[in-house]
């Protein structure tokens, strides 16, 4: 049915189910409709980011480099004992684990005296020196007051007084907060906080990172902080306090190993001299001095299953102990067991017992690590219960392990001894005195091996004990920073600019859903399923553009089927102020030009304006020859268009609605077809008044007049419903637009650029 349509408005090449096309071209034309909205939006944010951004601190950053596991092991090689590891735990991120514990920074916070928290908005940090905040101070706000003397501060507790130059000391009962104030700064008062130790720690552990390089042992520590000194001091402390706490443990570990191994060789000498002093005894007593040489082949055997014995032996009362221990209900013993399980030399050589052991170090990682921080995890967190469970669990399994351990002992000892029993038996045949002389040079042979054996490792245990340096070896300390780090201050003004355009963008494509004006010929005819007859812009005679949309619409309407063959058409809007009187007049003008009888009638008894336009008599007119039987020829008057013919409102006797009835105008309008080809009606609107579905019930087309950016989508839909509703042919619809909203929304004109060449004859002007 929309074939006919000429010089139809183009849609920029979009079709209906181009949804993406029509989003992005909705978003354009609601920036052209809305640019002060588009460019306000970006214009706040860039001004708001570019104030943060000049005002931002700047921020340094310190970085120091360590290396772990080489400087103790180059020189402890050989003489402790390494235990392989296993596939559950990583070495070097346990130790980064470490690096960042609570227990190291409170250390350097404690040492810094970083509980301490000074306004340096109007006090140079160069004037500050020598802070000191106690583990136990309490948290609290200082309030400062500088006087010319000296500088006094205020707690929640106590106040203290200090001249320049000298250490003020404050709370010397709930604990100690000390600093120094060298000379006297310009403000004259200041607050300075107290946090308490754990928020310190949080505040230390938001700033610092610690990461590994790849493949490598190696791990860079860094510090972030508003003042350079601070991230250089801070970073420092740190690696040297971990370096000297690894030092520290590493000794320590080696000291328990040679404790343990004291306590095994002295009990190695008592039983090596019980039987040495057996041995000279039975000499003695059966002056007896060698053994024969038929008894060398047993002896050898004999001694060899006695000193395994006795080292069966030792292993299992060493690890009686630590099951004693681990069973312990004392917190101290069972942590004791579990540490002296490490230097335990069967340990390393039970593949199992290790394993659990470096599970339990996972566990207890992953346990300080989530309970840890300013996030840090409660004791009722499903997963702080889990690992706490694993953590169980994993020392159960322990403790079954070491079971099983003695158990297997107990079967090797029982194996060895029976060996011993048999080689024993075959002693038997010989004479008693050699098979006892030979019995008792075995257990002598025993003992001394086994002390000489716990001497070596003894001895190596010392000598790892006396290695001052741990693990972890500082590469590069950190060195002051002389720049700051990179705020990205253009990229935060490019996305401000960037956010700021798809806010305001978005704003205005919102704003523009929002509005339930008609703006564009597709959305009468996508809308509200009516034919779009054309745009009409503002009509200014020294242009062509107004006068030729009129062509375009008078074209368009005598091909609508719809209208092919109507004699009479209402002109008409479903509210005031559409423009409907000026489409009625240029429209009969455009069709009186074309060289048809036309008649233009206004049939608006209410507001009627024709006879103005025309510089006519309002009477007699329309209303007159309603109510009159016969047509009154002093009512069609004559214009200055040839073809053209004018019929104004008049002015009837009572209400205009009851002047046009269905009873009185059909016969008027057959008697005016009689006269003329096409008659023209301007009618009022049809919500406002009720005779305007009277007169588009007796005529054979009507044509609605929509206002772009004005008319409301539901009067349209109201006023179309009435129409309908009584028999009346709605021809189509045109779109008003003296502002040029239609252009706005992307709706090219082709008026004026086709027919740019049009003289003002050519249009009749």
């Amino acid at each position: 049915m929309r074939d006919y349509a000429v010089n139809r408005p183009s849609n920029n090449g979009h079709a209906g189910g181009a949804t993406d096309g029509l989003v992005w071209r909705d978003i354009l034309v609601a920036a052209r409709r809305r640019p002060w909205l588009v460019l306000a939006v970006p214009a706040v944010l860039l001004a708001a980011t570019a104030f943060m951004v000049f005002r931002e601190t700047s921020i340094y950053r310190a970085t120091a480099v360590l290396r772990l596991g080489d400087a103790r092991r180059a020189l402890t090689s050989g003489l402790e004992a390494q235990a392989e590891p296993t596939r559950l735990m990583d070495p070097l991120l346990s130790e980064t684990q470490i690096l960042k514990s609570r227990a190291l920074l409170g250390a350097v916070v404690d040492s810094l005296g970083m509980r301490l928290t000074p306004d340096f908005t109007q006090f140079p940090a160069a004037l500050l020196d020598f802070v000191a905040v106690a583990p136990e101070a309490p948290a609290d706000t200082l309030s400062l007051r500088f006087s010319a003397t000296g500088v006094t501060v205020r707690g929640s507790a106590d106040s203290a007084t200090a001249a320049y130059g000298d250490t003020l000391v404050l709370g010397a009962v709930d604990g100690t907060v000390r600093f120094r104030v060298k000379a006297r700064p310009k403000a004259a008062e200041a607050t300075w906080i107290v946090q308490s130790r754990d928020e310190a720690i949080d505040r230390m552990l938001k700033h610092l990172r610690v990461a590994s390089r790849t493949q490598t042992n190696v791990v860079d520590v860094t510090y972030t902080s508003h003042r350079p000194a601070d991230a250089q001091q801070v970073v420092n402390l740190i690696v040297r306090t971990f370096q000297v706490l690894d030092a520290r443990s590493a000794q320590d570990q080696s000291r328990r190993r040679r404790l343990f191994l004291d306590e095994q060789l002295r009990r190695a000498d008592a039983i090596l001299a019980q039987a040495q002093l057996a041995l000279s005894a039975f000499r003695s007593r059966q002056e007896v001095y060698s053994s024969r040489d038929k008894l060398s082949r047993q002896q050898s055997d004999i001694a060899g299953l006695s000193s395994r014995r006795w080292e069966l032996e030792a292993q299992r009362d060493a690890y009686r102990a630590l099951l004693a221990k681990l069973q312990s209900s004392l917190p101290g013993e069972h942590d004791q067991a579990l540490r002296a399980l490490v230097s335990n030399p069967g340990v390393a050589t039970n593949p199992l017992l290790t394993q659990l052991q470096a599970q339990l170090l996972k566990y207890q990682i992953s346990l300080d690590s989530l309970t840890s921080g300013a996030w840090g995890s409660a004791a009722t967190n499903p997963d702080v219960q889990r690992l706490r469970g694993l953590i169980a669990s994993t020392e159960d399994q322990i403790t079954r392990a070491m079971r099983s351990q003695l158990a297997s002992l107990d079967v090797q000892i029982g194996a060895v001894q029976t060996q011993v029993s048999r080689s024993a038996t075959a002693i038997r045949v010989l004479p008693a005195v050699e098979a006892q002389e030979v019995r008792l040079v075995q257990e002598v042979e025993t003992s001394r091996r086994l002390g000489d054996q716990l001497r070596e490792e003894r001895q190596r245990a010392h000598m790892a004990e006396a290695v001052e340096v741990g693990q972890v070896e500082i590469v590069d300390v950190a060195s002051l920073p002389y720049q700051p780090v990179s705020a990205y201050g253009m990229l935060k003004l490019v996305l401000a600019v960037l956010l700021g355009l798809g806010v305001g963008g978005g704003a205005a494509l919102a704003l523009e859903k929002l509005d339930p004006s008609i703006r564009r010929p597709e959305e009468i005819e996508d809308g509200l399923q009516l034919h779009s007859l054309a745009v009409i812009p503002k009509v200014d005679p020294a242009q062509v553009e107004g006068t030729e949309a009129y062509r375009v619409l008078r074209t368009n309407l005598l091909l609508a089927p719809e209208a092919s063959r109507a004699r009479t058409v209402v002109v008409t809007s479903a509210v005031p102020g559409e423009g409907k009187t000026t489409t009625a007049a240029n429209l009969a003008c455009s069709l009186a030009w074309e060289g048809r009888r036309v008649l233009l009638v206004d049939g608006d008894l209410w507001r009627g304006r024709l006879h103005r336009r025309f510089r006519g008599r309002r009477m007699p007119g329309f209303a007159e020859c309603l109510l009159s039987d016969e047509l009154i020829p002093a009512a069609i008057r004559t214009t200055d268009i040839a073809m053209l013919s004018f019929m104004p409102c008049g002015k009837g006797v009572g209400t205009p609605s009851d002047i046009v009835t269905s009873a009185r105008l059909p016969r008027l309008l057959a008697r005016l077809r009689e006269q003329f080809e096409l008659v023209l009606i301007d009618s009022p609107p049809v919500l406002a008044t009720a005779e305007a579905v009277v007169l588009a019930s007796s005529v054979d087309g009507v044509v609605l007049v929509v206002r772009a950016g004005q008319t409301d989508r539901s009067s349209v839909e109201q006023a179309m419903r009435q129409i309908k509703g009584v028999g009346a042919r709605l021809v189509g619809a045109v779109l008003n637009d003296p502002a040029d909203i239609a252009r706005q929304y992307g709706y090219k004109n082709y008026y004026g650029s086709y027919y740019s060449t049009y003289s003002r004859e050519d249009v009749g002007a």
